[in-house]
């Protein structure tokens, strides 16, 4: 029998070229599964934050505006930041920061006058435990020539069971900061004082207002991270600051996760210094770090036990954040809390706000 080694050949043509089919018919459908996976995947879980390189404005985009249901004649529009993404059943904390005064005239103005929307950068959010956090901008009706004051306590309420009634699957009710500088520091005080229930902490900087101390016995269960300049010409750091960190002291039920910052002359995150050392807003924007990564200078931070606190790597208001909670289940609060706003109250608050629109007009035309 004579063997034809041409068709041999040919036979080993045919069946080499099914085999490449088969494999490249595997090959594409392990492709098209792999696709398929990176795609879900991408679609649930955390949202990719943007990193600071971005910029401000990039971050700014980042934030939604809404607005609370009216409560006592004002409803709050308030801008937020999300980090949670499609299919994500992770717990985030919700980070609040209430302006200072001369930064709400229209709606937005307090994303637009801030840089805490830094906040929201890849680099401040993955410090925080669960990977983010909710950033929660709320803005006092200042085009009404109305500012943060106990009139708006129901109202400020108002936005934060609206954020919890709409984000609630994605918010820990146990680990709710509130904080705010100047105007937005006494506002700060205010609604821990009212609703300390909702609470884990507070820091509130260069904060205007007294708080008597039986109000700090009010809110004896929020941990509290005072922020002030010594040199701060608006809030005296003998006559309001030290007696009142010394009440939070004595009347606080852990005392050793409350903390006091005390700066010297107040820098920009750049190094420059600041306007004047009442406007201390951007102490936090990096979280009590420099641009270069750098810890603040010219400060010290002390517990309320006394102890010396040093502040090393990424160590900041974010690690304490992610090491306090509180018992909070998302309960809506009711009217003003702990605190009795009335006519006499509003009536009072009507002149403060006269006296600081013209302190707003000032800041306006002299830029500071």
């Amino acid at each position: 029998m004579r063997i034809c080694y041409d068709e041999i050949e040919n036979i080993y043509e045919v069946v080499d070229l099914k085999n490449t089919k088969k494999i490249l018919a595997v090959i594409l459908s392990l492709v098209f599964v792999l696709a398929s996976f990176s795609v879900i995947s991408g679609a649930s879980g955390r949202k990719t934050a943007l990193p600071k390189s971005a910029g401000i404005e990039a971050l700014r985009d980042e934030f939604q505006i809404d607005t609370a249901p009216a409560a006592d004649g004002y409803a709050l529009d308030y801008a937020y930041y999300s980090p949670a993404g499609q299919n994500d059943s992770t717990k985030y904390p919700l980070v609040i920061f209430l302006h200072g005064i001369g930064h709400a005239d229209y709606v937005g103005a307090q994303l637009d006058d801030s840089d805490f929307p830094y906040w929201a950068s890849a680099e401040l959010q993955s410090r925080f435990s669960q990977g983010g956090a909710f950033v929660l901008l709320p803005r006092a009706p200042e085009h009404k020539l109305v500012y943060w004051s106990k009139t708006l306590i129901p109202a400020l309420r108002s936005v934060i069971d609206d954020m919890i009634k709409k984000h609630g699957d994605n918010i820990d009710t146990t680990k709710i900061f509130i904080g705010g500088s100047s105007a937005g520091g006494e506002m700060t005080w205010d609604m821990i004082i009212a609703f300390p229930e909702y609470f884990a902490g507070a820091f509130p900087i260069a904060a205007t207002g007294t708080v008597s101390a039986s109000d700090t016995k009010k809110c004896k269960d929020v941990a509290i991270w005072m922020l002030a300049s010594e040199l701060d010409p608006v809030v005296s750091y003998v006559a309001t600051t030290t007696p009142l960190w010394n009440n939070v002291c004595k009347n606080n039920t852990h005392p050793e996760n409350c903390r006091l910052s005390s700066f010297k002359s107040v820098k920009e995150p750049s190094g420059t210094g600041a306007s004047d050392n009442h406007h201390m807003a951007k102490v936090v924007t990096y979280d009590l770090h420099m641009l270069d990564g750098s810890t603040y200078p010219n400060v010290s931070h002390k517990d309320g036990l006394g102890r010396e606190i040093t502040l090393h790597g990424e160590n900041g208001i974010i690690y304490w954040m992610n090491g306090i909670s509180s018992d909070y289940t998302g309960e809506t609060g009711s009217d003003s809390g702990n605190i009795n706003v009335n006519g006499i109250t509003n009536f009072f608050d009507a002149i403060r706000n006269f006296f600081l629109k013209i302190v707003n007009i000032f800041q306006r035309l002299f830029g500071l």
